[in-house]
């Protein structure tokens, strides 16, 4: 069986970026019609768990970006 080839670093990179493109896409498309949660709304409360979890994604791979070496700030 063979293995398959580790992704360089700058691979890695485009493959983060990607993601982290995607996700905040999905993330400002859910802010779209997100009202905040109303009283027992049980649907908002799922909207709003979703948002977050996105955003925590987003906040992880940021992480990973910058442990690389790539510069978020100067990279916008």
């Amino acid at each position: 069986m063979q293995k398959t080839p580790t992704p360089t670093p700058e691979e890695k990179i485009q493959e983060l970026l990607q993601k982290r493109q995607d996700t905040i896409a999905k993330v400002k498309e859910l802010y779209k019609n997100f009202r905040g949660v109303s009283h027992e709304n049980s649907s908002a409360e799922i909207k709003q768990v979703r948002i977050k979890v996105l955003e925590g994604f987003v906040d992880s791979l940021n992480k990973e970006l910058t442990s690389l070496g790539y510069d978020l700030k100067r990279n916008r």
